[in-house]
């Protein structure tokens, strides 16, 4: 499918220009249908619009506001994921292999660990980058490398990491279509974009890498992908699986 980028401020005509080209979109300069999805470029940044979706607001990534930001000034007390990292002396390196909405990597980079954090989807791609240049506050972003493509493809190129993060999607139920509007809106892109992940699969690529430990985030009831764990970390709804 190819997207509408909307851009109706002539002095953002460039920028819209070379996202366009970037995302391989038609770039139109007058108001957006609402009966397909596209893409808006404002003085409030890009966001992302699709019809089908529950929320009428367009998906902007803000971390300036709201969950981000509330994740950011309490890292600290993120104990489920702080025990799944364990102890160490000195930054970590980690690679997270599903940055989505790059809530987890925001703890990570809060809790002063270095991030390589890879999305595939080149929209999302685009809003997070978007982002994190309207974030009033850069310094968290300092240690953090954020990278257009896909983690099993990126394998090869790994190097000096101790910790690997993974978070696939959750498979669907009853309750995770009542999901939040932003965790939709990631759906929804992906479909846009016609991209799909075999989980087991990538997870036998990732558990290949070298590295200390592999952090796998899964539904407190779903099987984990191997056996060969070594240990988990427990929530109400969610747990770590490690393995080293």
């Amino acid at each position: 499918m190819i997207l509408d980028l909307v851009c109706v401020s002539p002095e953002q005509h460039t920028l819209a220009k070379e996202l366009a080209d970037s995302l391989s979109a038609s770039l139109n300069t007058s108001q957006a249908s609402s009966k397909k999805p596209y893409l808006d470029l404002s003085e409030d940044g890009l966001a992302f619009f699709h019809p089908a979706a529950r929320s009428r607001k367009k998906l902007l990534i803000d971390f300036n506001s709201g969950a981000s930001r509330w994740r950011i000034e309490r890292a600290s007390h993120e104990k489920l994921i702080k025990k799944a990292l364990g102890r160490s002396d000195a930054p970590l390196n980690i690679l997270d292999c599903t940055a989505g909405l790059l809530q987890d990597t925001l703890v990570f980079l809060s809790l002063g660990h270095r991030v390589t954090a890879l999305e595939q989807s080149r929209i999302m791609f685009h809003l997070l980058e978007d982002a994190i240049h309207r974030s009033e506050d850069s310094s968290i972003f300092k240690n953090l490398d954020l990278i257009n493509e896909e983690a099993c493809s990126y394998t090869r190129e790994v190097k000096n990491i101790d910790v690997v993060y993974f978070d696939p999607m959750y498979p669907k139920t009853k309750k995770s279509a009542l999901s939040s509007g932003q965790l939709e809106y990631v759906e929804k892109v992906l479909e846009v974009e016609s991209v799909s992940n075999n989980a087991a699969k990538e997870f036998e690529v990732l558990q290949s890498i070298p590295k200390k430990k592999l952090i796998v985030k899964r539904p407190i009831k779903a099987e984990p992908f191997s056996q060969e764990l070594n240990y988990q970390v427990f929530g109400k709804t969610t747990r770590f699986d490690v393995y080293l």
